[in-house]
């Protein structure tokens, strides 16, 4: 008959227990850094930028990324002085400095917006997009500057 020996290790549970623990950490601040990183991103599906500023015609072109939101509301400001001719596409709403523009079922892509002038553009002009989140449901506001 073989005699029987008793093998001793290093084994420690409460050293196994806090690498566990360290590993679970890291596992949780990672994929908590993952959700904020996506609803940061959420945050600029809209981006737009001023082809032009200047003269007698102001196009703004934005940029839409997926997933677009189901509605956009933008809002161009521009000075009293100026005597708007017309818009492309068709303004909801104009009022004196202010116009303002509803699209409904917005679609990835590139959207541009016209604005003629009877004379050449007076003073400082700006752009506001608002639209809500359509992942995190936040409504989200972002100015547009030449």
């Amino acid at each position: 008959m073989v005699p029987i020996q008793m093998v001793t290790t290093n084994f420690r549970p409460a050293a196994y227990n806090a690498i566990i623990k360290k590993i679970l950490l890291q596992l949780f601040i990672f994929l908590t850094f993952l959700v904020f990183q996506h609803v940061a991103e959420a945050k600029n599906l809209i981006s737009g930028q001023y082809v032009t500023s200047s003269g007698k015609e102001i196009i703004l072109s934005l940029q839409i990324l997926n997933p677009a939101p189901a509605n956009l509301i933008v809002e161009q400001y521009l000075s009293p002085k100026n005597a708007v001719v017309s818009t492309s596409p068709k303004a909801k709403k104009r009022t004196s400095g202010k116009i303002k523009w509803l699209f409904r079922n917005t679609a990835v892509g590139r959207l541009s917006i016209s604005i003629h002038l009877q004379s050449p553009l007076q003073g400082k002009i700006r752009g506001v997009v608002r639209y809500r989140d359509p992942v995190s449901g936040n409504f989200i506001e972002s100015r547009i500057s030449p």
